[in-house]
């Protein structure tokens, strides 16, 4: 799994300050894409970065988010999951922004957020009402739609 980029950001999940990794070599190819190139198949490989990346936004976070899943990465990203809950004792939150039209798989189970959908530029994103992606949050029991969150009353 290769990512592109990494920084904090209070945007992606609500009331969390969040250390967002764009993974590269998206599978989605959405028309009206924010960040097309994250197509590509460039970057550098996570693993070999990813203790530095944490060990660096550790103190400012409260939650990783993985902004994609890249090609074939569903093991990557549960064990980057885990290092962030387990390995390192932070119980940090995580997020996976998967961008594909599906339900949650049992494999993201993992993560304590979930946005299932791909972008469809007629919808807009999640800070429309009339989108068509979703946030989950996981909850006793399994997970709950807070897409709602980003929509101004």
């Amino acid at each position: 799994m290769k990512y592109a980029l990494c920084g904090c950001s209070e945007l992606e999940i609500p009331g969390e300050k969040n250390l967002v990794i764009y993974i590269t070599n998206c599978q989605n190819h959405c028309v009206g894409c924010h960040t097309p190139y994250m197509c590509a198949d460039y970057g550098d490989y996570l693993i070999d970065h990813f203790e530095e990346i944490y060990e660096v936004y550790k103190k400012q976070i409260t939650c990783v988010c993985f902004m994609g899943e890249g090609h074939n990465s569903q093991e990557n990203h549960i064990e980057f999951a885990k290092y962030c809950k387990i390995i390192h004792n932070d119980n940090k939150l995580t997020a996976l922004y998967c961008g594909r039209n599906c339900e949650i798989e049992q494999w993201m189970d993992c993560f304590d957020y979930i946005k299932i959908g791909s972008y469809i530029e007629r919808y807009g994103p999640l800070t429309k009402k009339t989108t068509n992606q979703r946030l989950y949050k996981k909850e006793k029991g399994g997970y709950a739609d807070i897409t709602s969150q980003f929509w101004n009353n």
